[in-house]
């Protein structure tokens, strides 16, 4: 898998809304995506609606057990605990919860999130709505992945998403701001001399994120040192709107653990 490193951070002030509007401003975007470029919208979705999903998220981690669900048709909306676990294809700390567009929610998430998702696809060069219906396209569907970090323990390995038909950028929004809700560590995107660019230092809760997927991220250990308490839900969350391809599908590439690639090599 090719690497595309981090560029400049493009700020935008305009609506999700007034971009989908303006196909210059897609293919220009397109364009600096590929290079490397990082784009983010600005204050992209009201903070009040952001708590009360991530309340609601609480509840459900708080009152019912966590289960490990394949990417299938029909699948259920689930959510799970993932403690470094070596199955994963990039070693991660982290709560998970995951919900398919063949899935109905209280919240009625893809129609919040339609627009994100629109931009996804234009910037990949496929129709607004593709990976949005009741059934798969190209053995790919609409996912979206609420993700919360522990403070103490939280984190994700170095590694590169696939880029395919199915994506060239990756929306990832913020749901937590840092300095209030934890205070080191966060997401991380590798520059060409080896440098972290760390976003969440330049991003804050309702702000969306676009970057390349190919671009080696990451997520620094939330606030080491810190009690680990799971089931106060303190550290840090955010949400991808991702496509994802069902299990078993071969013509997508895996994600790539840079880390555990690394050690690989260094033993040979």
């Amino acid at each position: 898998m090719d690497k595309i490193f981090a560029k400049e951070i493009i700020s935008l002030k305009e609506s999700h809304d007034d971009i989908l509007k303006d196909d210059a401003t897609v293919s220009e975007m397109r364009r600096k995506i590929k290079e490397g470029s990082i784009y983010v919208f600005k204050n992209a979705y009201p903070k009040d609606k952001i708590n009360k999903i991530k309340q609601y998220l609480c509840t459900v981690g708080q009152n019912s057990i966590p289960n490990y669900m394949k990417i299938e048709k029909d699948c259920p909306n689930s959510h799970r605990i993932n403690i470094w676990d070596e199955r994963a294809y990039v070693l991660a700390c982290m709560h998970q919860f995951a919900f398919f567009p063949w899935n109905q929610d209280i919240f009625c998430l893809f129609d919040c999130f339609k627009q994100m998702y629109h931009l996804r696809n234009l910037l990949s060069g496929n129709p607004k709505n593709k990976f949005l219906g009741l059934e798969p396209e190209d053995d790919c569907i609409g996912r979206i992945t609420f993700q919360f970090y522990p403070s103490g323990i939280g984190g994700m390995n170095k590694h590169q998403d696939p880029i395919g038909h199915h994506q060239l950028a990756i929306p990832i929004m913020q749901m937590s701001t840092k300095g209030e809700d934890f205070h080191k560590g966060g997401n991380f995107m590798e520059g060409k001399n080896g440098e972290k660019i760390m976003t969440d230092d330049l991003t804050s809760c309702g702000d969306i994120v676009y970057f390349n997927a190919s671009i080696p991220h990451g997520v620094d250990t939330i606030d080491p040192g810190h009690k680990v308490d799971w089931f106060s839900f303190k550290g840090r969350w955010m949400v991808i709107f991702a496509v994802n391809k069902l299990f078993g599908t071969v013509e997508v590439d895996d994600a790539l653990d840079l880390v555990k690639k690394e050690k690989v090599a260094a033993l040979v």
